[in-house]
């Protein structure tokens, strides 16, 4: 013979919070399959004439591919994906300059935006996304790029050159830009291919390394918290080496001259420098 069981004090507030509880879990796991069932896309096609030398794209969430194409015109082709609503998307154009808005309206299943930019080759190019990752290839001229939050990869970068992330990992490779301005907040600096003829690098948190193929005539390196690793290609020339840091060892196995017009700074507060050949 059995029972029921009484209904004590703490029975009731399990009843009263689980309740609620389960029925907000089901709730939740039947929008997320419905979510992911009705899956859609949409696409954006924007462009607008370059007037003078510089072109300007800026977004504030997804991911950006950046290329170069023929000069006067500046292109955007963005894919929205997206379950159930459509996210709503704005954007201002004006002259050289596009800059694009978006937000999700459902808080489960998927949104995510991409963009393909194309900027008129040989001119003025600044590229930013507030968060997501950033690719760029085959620019010239003078090129900004910037992220808050996400990696960036930039491959056969020949133009005057600035780069800056806040959250995420910056890799270049084949960067010949005369000049070159690496920046981050959290996350590593990774150059390969390198063959600008000056280089600067700043982090606060991650690993530095760049493997140069040129003998350059300047390289700043600066990092907070991390190792820096620098590769310089075989060959005769002599440096003119200055490498400090506050907690690491330091290890210079390249060619040295106090009169050596190659110049070599490397500062850390904690980490190892390593220079090499």
């Amino acid at each position: 013979m059995t029972g029921s069981l009484p209904m004590t004090p703490g029975r009731w507030v399990a009843l009263v919070i689980g309740a609620p509880l389960a029925l907000l879990m089901i709730g939740w796991t039947g929008l997320t399959a419905v979510a992911f069932a009705g899956l859609g896309s949409s696409q954006v096609n924007l462009a607008v004439p370059v007037h003078g030398r510089t072109a300007v794209v800026s977004v504030d969430e997804g991911d950006i591919s950046v290329g170069s194409a023929r000069a006067g015109q500046l292109r955007v082709h963005g894919t929205l994906h997206y379950s159930l609503v459509r996210p709503r998307l704005s954007w201002q154009r004006s002259a050289s300059t596009i800059a694009l808005h978006a937000h999700c309206r459902v808080p489960t299943g998927v949104c995510s935006f991409d963009y393909a930019v194309t900027v008129p080759a040989g001119g003025r190019s600044v590229v930013s996304t507030g968060s997501g990752n950033l690719t760029a290839s085959g620019l010239a001229g003078t090129v900004t790029l910037s992220t808050d939050s996400g990696d960036i990869k930039a491959t056969r970068i020949s133009g005057h050159t600035t780069i800056s992330g806040h959250s995420g990992d910056i890799t270049v490779t084949s960067l010949s830009a005369p000049r070159a301005l690496i920046t981050n907040d959290s996350g590593n600096i990774t150059g390969s291919d390198v063959s600008s003829r000056q280089l600067t690098a700043q982090d606060q948190s991650g690993d530095i390394t760049v493997v140069f193929t040129k003998v350059p005539d300047l390289v700043k390196i600066s990092n907070s918290s991390g190792n820096i690793t620098l590769v310089f290609p075989p060959g005769p020339a002599a440096y003119r080496v200055s490498a400090t840091t506050s907690s690491g060892r330091t290890s210079i196995s390249v060619p040295q001259s106090p009169t050596s017009p190659h110049m070599v700074s490397v500062t850390n507060q904690s980490g190892d420098i390593t220079i090499v050949q």
